[in-house]
């Protein structure tokens, strides 16, 4: 005779394990076992579906009017940052300063995050794709030369740092980059070498550890280049760090592009 007895068991999704009351007899079989690569199978499956779904235009249009609802509901909800670290508050300031705090969202991730697939990773915190997650690399130029009249080693069209913005699965092409940063001023080939910079350098300019940085509240003013390929996003959202490795931010691209007068450029 089935049992009914209540009891908290629990069962994996997408990206965690949640507990749930059950009564054992009601929990299907196939959730009884772990299968890791019968897992990943479906996860992969249903980022395919996922991001076929938003191909359609009618489709974006509500989820980006759903986004925007959901962002405002978040900040006036207040419980996303309750718990929130300094650098994530910080992070969260600079985007009030931008006037994108409205639009962005900030979400908590699980502290093993960066061992999960992309695929899992997109699951986690609802984004149309892998394409869609992105990250900030601090670059700086080796062979960088201060003009001798500001000497501004910032200044936004021959800095001797730039926070780059890129997709997680695509590759950077650092000529390319090299090429845009130099066409920017029109200077010497000779001048240029751009590298990921030391992490002392990227804690020192942006205020952020690694796997935190972000373009949102750096400690200097630092130039910022987006890849094109993010412009080519559907919907147009891209996610990336929010300050702290556990916590992300998530921003409509044409709204960061306008507040941020970021350099646009192809880097791949």
């Amino acid at each position: 005779m089935p049992s009914n007895r209540q009891e908290t068991v629990f069962i994996w999704s997408a990206w965690h394990w949640s507990p749930t009351s059950s009564t054992p007899d009601a929990i299907p079989p196939p959730l009884l076992s772990y299968d890791s690569d019968t897992v990943m199978q479906k996860i992969l499956a249903l980022n395919s579906s996922i991001s076929a779904i938003f191909e359609n235009p009618s489709i974006q249009q509500k989820f980006m009017a759903y986004w925007k609802a959901a962002a405002k509901a978040e900040l006036l909800g207040g419980k996303v940052m309750a718990n929130a670290p300094d650098s994530v508050r910080k992070a969260e300031a600079g985007a009030v300063s931008l006037g994108l705090r409205e639009i962005v969202r900030i979400y908590h991730v699980e502290s093993d995050y960066y061992s999960w697939s992309y695929e899992r990773r997109a699951l986690r915190m609802n984004a149309p794709s892998i394409n869609h997650l992105c990250k900030t690399l601090f670059f700086e130029n080796t062979r960088h030369t201060t003009p001798a009249k500001n000497n501004d080693i910032l200044a936004k069209n021959n800095s001797k740092y730039y926070a780059v913005i890129v997709q997680y699965a695509a590759k950077l092409n650092t000529t390319k980059l090299t090429n845009f940063v130099r066409a920017l001023s029109n200077g010497s080939k000779k001048n240029y070498n751009l590298r990921v910079a030391s992490e002392k350098e990227s804690d020192e300019y942006t205020g952020f550890k690694t796997g935190g940085v972000t373009p949102f509240g750096m400690t200097r003013n630092v130039p910022v280049i987006l890849s094109r390929a993010i412009l080519n996003l559907t919907p147009r959202v891209f996610y990336l760090g929010c300050g702290h490795v556990e916590w992300k931010i998530a921003c409509p691209v044409d709204d960061f592009v306008h507040a941020t007068g970021c350099f646009v450029a192809d880097l791949e």
